[in-house]
């Protein structure tokens, strides 16, 4: 008869932390390459692939057997062994690593220890080559990983902290409390995201969950996916701040881009005082253009007549300046052409 039915209690919850059994669960299949790996290294006999399944169950039956003993000795009233199991029992995955690197260590070969090997990346490529491989051909399921995962943890969470103790005499009782455990497996709620855990640690995900709709950073009124948040402040969140299209005739505004047409109707006559103001400086610089143009004919009619230059010196002169007011020319054509652009746009804005 177990101890549950000694006791009138016959069922148990049994639920854990799913998050700390999956890191367990995969601290057992890296242990158990990393083992294999090099327990054969320059071994031309022998192969990981081919020592797995016996290193597995030596694995297994070692970290029971240590777990069981430090329990026992804690029992029987080491004080030493009180602390390791009140560390271990707040620390699991911590404490399960310590028993596998002891594992491992006791599983390599010669040539394992040779001077560098340990920290080479060739072992640590063979060590994550062969978790590939074993994972594609289950030699050591995850169910089967998580069970062992599981036992170990029940065993040394002594606060029960990472799984539940309660037990019940009905089934009924049983079903009733794993519905509202702290430790039963919940789905995320946030749309798109298919994230399952423990309900211990629903605020915990959530914080952090890409899916999550949150507030606007920038106070827009929209709620946007964390995920998506810095992408929406960028680009189409309404309180975006922007430069007015009249900014390269004068208006040095910025403003949330949903105020755009509010700013454009509020000063209609400024930004129209801008572009007369731009179209009156075009005009002095045309004048002003023409004017030195004059200036130069002149010179170059005097300097003709009183012989005082070269005649070739002056003609290259005379082409230089001319290709300067060509170009010039070019210039203030090109900045009408602007301020016309942007009239039309004033214009198609507030027709």
């Amino acid at each position: 008869m177990s101890m549950a039915e000694e006791d009138g209690y016959s069922s148990r919850c049994d639920l854990c932390d799913t998050e700390v059994i999956h890191s367990m669960a995969e601290l057992l299949l890296r242990g158990l390459a990393t083992a294999s790996v090099d327990s054969t290294t320059g071994d031309i006999f022998k192969s990981a692939s081919s020592v797995a399944v016996a290193v597995k169950t030596e694995l297994e039956n070692c970290l029971l057997v240590r777990t069981e003993a430090l329990i026992r000795e804690s029992v029987d009233g080491g004080e030493d062994h009180s602390d390791k199991l009140m560390k271990a029992s707040t620390r699991p995955t911590e404490f399960l690593s310590d028993l596998i690197d002891d594992f491992v260590a006791s599983k390599r070969n010669v040539l394992s220890h040779v001077s560098g090997f340990l920290s080479s990346e060739s072992r640590l490529s063979k060590i994550n080559d062969f978790m590939q491989k074993m994972e594609m051909e289950n030699v050591w399921a995850l169910d089967v990983r998580k069970a062992t995962a599981e036992t170990i943890l029940e065993s040394i969470d002594i606060k029960c902290i990472f799984h539940c103790p309660e037990r019940f005499v009905e089934q009924n009782e049983l079903a009733d409390h794993r519905s509202q455990c702290k430790f039963r497996v919940v789905n995320c709620k946030n749309d798109g995201c298919s994230a399952s855990f423990s309900a211990i640690h629903i605020e915990e995900h959530d914080s952090i969950c890409p899916f999550k709709a949150l507030p606007c950073d920038q106070l827009c009124d929209q709620h946007v996916m964390r995920c998506e948040m810095e992408k929406h402040c960028a680009t189409v969140c309404p309180m975006k701040l922007i430069n007015c299209p009249f900014y390269q005739v004068g208006c040095e505004t910025a403003f949330p881009q949903g105020n755009l047409d509010n700013h454009c109707s509020k000063l209609l006559e400024t930004h129209m005082l801008y572009v007369l103001q731009a179209t009156t400086r075009q005009n002095a610089i045309v004048d002003d253009m023409n004017q030195r143009l004059q200036l130069l004919e002149k010179a170059q009619s005097l300097n003709e007549m009183s012989g005082a230059l070269d005649v070739r010196s002056l003609t290259l002169i005379t082409k230089e300046q001319e290709a300067k007011i060509k170009k010039l020319e070019r210039d203030i054509k090109t900045q009408e052409a602007k301020i016309k652009k942007l009239e039309n746009e004033f214009r198609s804005r507030n027709a």
